[in-house]
């Protein structure tokens, strides 16, 4: 049995809280000390991560409570809406904020002083968001910058990870952009660079959260899963002795890595009741032995249209 402790939702969005903490507080007090409007950028997409995973976090905890008689299937769905929420302050919140400052410090660029401890900070801010970035990864199992794997964290219903993945990612960027701007001032003396670099922070936080926010919507509609999981689901109750055709299957995510297959199966005709109950229950197995994220399976036993008009 591996060693390896498990990857939770809760494990990725705390290790973002805390990066995000020390990204506000470090970054702020830099940005006064120096007057850099990238600093002040980085503790503003600090105070945007902060927010947000506390959404998620609040998200998880919500969506992590028991079914009852009014959520049957629990309350998983919730996350996705306090992933909107979350994409939504991202947006507006900070990513215009830090386009107006860095516009204006364009046009009336200020006095920056203290570049070096400047750059000091953003290069902590790059390892801290990196090692939460690295955590995000391994719970989305995202090994290479492949295209398969883009398709997989696309297709992946764990929001509230890749909503940290994004955060990270972005945090990890900006701190690089925010590097090379001070660099380019500190060659040459102009702090519409420092600006240059706000702007491009900013744009980047929109253009992510908007990317979050199409996501969370297109699960709260009931996305279905992928071609490929389908494949899978249908094989898995195939390969069940008795089962002549799957003639229909539903599928819908229940919340972050919790979906709810409805198949129905056409089984043999000699078939008793009894015998459909027991390779029913076979289906349910096998589904779940063989995708991972089915938390739920309902088999109902059909009979195919043209036979039953064919009987009349």
């Amino acid at each position: 049995m591996s060693g390896k402790p498990k990857i939770t939702e809760k494990r990725a969005v705390l290790t973002s809280l805390v990066v995000s903490v020390s990204d506000v507080v470090l970054n702020l007090t830099v940005g006064l000390l120096t007057g850099s409007v990238v600093m002040f950028s980085q503790a503003l997409q600090g105070v945007s991560d902060l927010v947000t995973a506390g959404i998620l976090y609040y998200g998880v905890s919500r969506a992590n409570k028991k079914p009852d008689k009014k959520h049957p299937f629990g309350n998983g769905r919730e996350v996705f809406f306090f992933v909107l929420v979350a994409g939504l302050f991202m947006f507006a919140g900070t990513g215009l904020v830090s386009v107006f400052i860095g516009i204006d410090q364009i046009k009336n660029p200020g006095q920056i002083n203290n570049v070096l401890l400047a750059l000091a900070m953003l290069w902590f801010g790059l390892i801290t968001n990196l090692y939460s970035f690295n955590t995000s990864r391994k719970r989305l199992h995202f090994n290479a910058f492949s295209m398969r794997d883009l398709r997989k964290i696309i297709r992946s219903s764990l929001v509230e990870t890749k909503a940290t993945f994004i955060i990270d990612a972005l945090g990890s960027i900006a701190a690089l952009f925010g590097m090379v701007a001070l660099a380019f001032f500190a060659l040459t003396g102009n702090a519409s660079f420092d600006g240059l670099g706000s702007v491009v922070i900013g744009l980047s936080m929109m253009s992510a959260s908007v990317l979050l926010m199409l996501d969370a919507k297109s699960l709260i509609v009931g996305r279905a899963v992928s071609p490929g999981v389908t494949k899978k689901i249908v094989s898995a109750a195939k390969n069940i002795k008795g089962v002549q055709d799957v003639l229909d299957l539903k599928t819908m995510y229940l919340g972050s890595g919790r979906l709810l297959v409805i198949l129905e199966v056409h089984f043999d005709d000699e078939f008793s009741a009894a015998a459909i109950e027991k390779a029913s229950d076979k289906i349910k197995t096998s589904v779940k032995k063989h995708v991972s994220t089915v938390s739920i399976v309902q088999v109902e036993a059909e009979t195919p249209e043209e036979e039953l008009t064919r009987n009349l």
